[in-house]
């Protein structure tokens, strides 16, 4: 059974891995075009007002979070009525979400993006006119998620990933358009980015309605359904509010002491943290109906050893694409864009080390999710993460720092959050502390560092440029393979791994 289980998330992980190659490398073409055609402030400008909107995610990631549960968890113990309820009742959430959002966006945000950032007078309309237009896109998408999260606890990651990437060529064609515009191009752009939003909310209710019976909606209300959800997303919505918040926050305090350029650093940043962490998600993805599904039919070892194993793989695929975009980012931007924005080499080398660290604890919060015990881990997570935006203002405000120095503030509480999570999770799921750090922590500390004597070595010796580029990949990537085989997993999870490949 086992066995089954580890072929089908091998199967869906494949699926997703395909999923983000393909979007990683449209996107990041996409946002070059986008930025060679709107220029550095207009790119900024348009990357600022829509990330105001993307703070209400906090919300929508809650419910998406509270969704994914309930489906999984009656899954797993095959209550198809409590299924059905637990569908609609998600349905009329979301809805009551969207709603909810377009009136706090339309009272706060046009009043926050006319008074408050730093955006030339000549670009006002522009601004106010792309955040509308974003503010639509973003009430489609949530309106659909139901449906998505439908999709994903069945473990169809093929349909999620064949909709997904319909979903980023649809952006590029977008992209690709803008040089024959001449019109502003900022404001068309910002309107035609409607139409990725419906055409994947679509997509994802056509299919869901036609495979899921559950899907099926009707009018119906559940108020204990609706207290259960609500009370699952509202603990989780603190440390989604706080994640959202944090990462708008830093676009917005940028924005405020260094200028619209900086916006534009940090979205190019971001872009290649999410292109490279969405490989490590799709595992994440794969495992997490897995997880769930495990907990609900109380099977505690295969629930124990998926924590184990994905913490490991999730970290250890991270740190492999990592190893050459820490030691040769200047290279890549360089041959990615047409132009460098001030300070985006270092904003990306930080944002992976940060990325390594907040990451590991992923499936740690999966698990406590799975238990529905969510109240503690998102309250300390989520307070200690909103730290980073009092600190950093400080740190600006009170001295001179660097604008790099906001995202050391990420690495030093991305330390703090995963100390806390291990801790919480020993806690409340009797998984011990001390056998976590003998079995997983120590041999990623002193694996990794072994890991890293290679590129160091070829980086000293030989100059930048394309070759150097090839020799850190290719021979790093071997290097790190076997250090990781025979130092940072052990024989159990060797087996594993020798026995997918033998079944493959």
């Amino acid at each position: 059974m086992a066995s089954s289980k580890s072929k089908t998330i091998t199967k869906n992980s494949i699926s997703l891995y395909i999923r983000m190659l393909v979007l990683m490398l449209i996107g990041l073409y996409t946002s070059r075009v986008v930025l060679d055609v709107l220029g550095v402030e207009d790119f900024g400008i348009y990357n600022l007002v829509a990330g105001i909107i993307l703070m209400s995610n906090f919300l929508s990631n809650a419910l998406t979070l509270s969704t994914n549960r309930f489906l999984a968890f009656n899954i797993g113990r095959k209550d198809l009525q409590e299924l059905h309820t637990t569908f609609i009742m998600s349905v009329n959430i979301h809805i009551l979400l969207t709603l909810t959002i377009l009136l706090i966006a339309e009272a706060i945000g046009i009043w926050f993006i006319n008074t408050q950032l730093d955006i030339a007078p000549n670009r006002l309309t522009a601004a106010n006119i792309v955040y509308q237009a974003s503010l639509v896109a973003f009430a489609i998408q949530i309106m659909g998620t139901p449906y998505n999260s439908d999709i994903i606890v069945h473990e169809r990651m093929d349909i999620y990933a064949y909709i997904s990437i319909f979903f980023g060529i649809t952006k590029l064609i977008i992209a690709l358009l803008l040089p024959y515009i001449q019109t502003d191009r900022l404001i068309v752009y910002g309107l035609l980015m409607i139409i990725p939003s419906l055409i994947y909310t679509i997509a994802n209710i056509l299919y869901a309605t036609r495979y899921f019976q559950e899907s099926k909606y009707k009018l119906f209300w559940s108020n204990e359904m609706f207290i259960k959800m609500a009370t699952y997303a509202g603990f989780s919505s603190f440390g989604n509010f706080a994640t959202a918040v944090v990462g708008q926050g830093q676009n917005i305090l940028l924005n405020i002491f260094f200028g619209p350029s900086l916006n534009a650093a940090r979205a190019l940043s971001v872009q290649v943290s999410n292109a490279v962490t969405g490989f490590i998600n799709s595992i994440y993805t794969a495992v997490n109906p897995q997880i769930i599904k495990s907990y609900a039919q109380k099977d505690n070892s295969y629930f124990e050893q998926l924590i184990s194993y994905s913490t490991l793989a999730g970290y250890y695929m991270l740190f492999l694409m990592s190893i050459p975009l820490l030691f040769e980012t200047q290279y890549l931007l360089e041959f990615w864009l047409k132009v460098v924005p001030p300070h985006t080499v270092i904003f990306i080398q930080l944002i992976i080390v940060n990325n390594l660290i907040y990451n590991f604890a992923t499936p740690s919060w999966m698990a406590l999710q799975a238990t529905g015990q969510i109240a503690r881990i998102h309250l300390v997570t989520g307070s200690i993460n909103l730290m980073n935006l009092l600190v950093t203002y400080l740190l600006w405000k009170l001295f001179t720092f660097e604008p790099y120095s906001i995202f050391v503030v990420n690495i030093v509480l991305s330390a703090a959050i995963l100390i806390a999570t291990l801790i919480i999770q020993n806690e409340q799921l009797g998984l011990s502390l001390k056998s976590y750090t003998r079995n997983i922590l120590w041999p990623v500390i002193y694996s990794s560092a072994l890991c890293l004597i290679l590129p160091l070595l070829i980086v000293y010796f030989m100059n930048d440029g394309f070759w150097r580029f090839i020799v850190i990949t290719f021979c790093s990537s071997i290097w790190s393979i076997i250090i990781i085989y025979f130092c940072g997993i052990n024989s159990n999870f060797r087996r594993q791994i020798l026995s997918l490949l033998h079944r493959s």
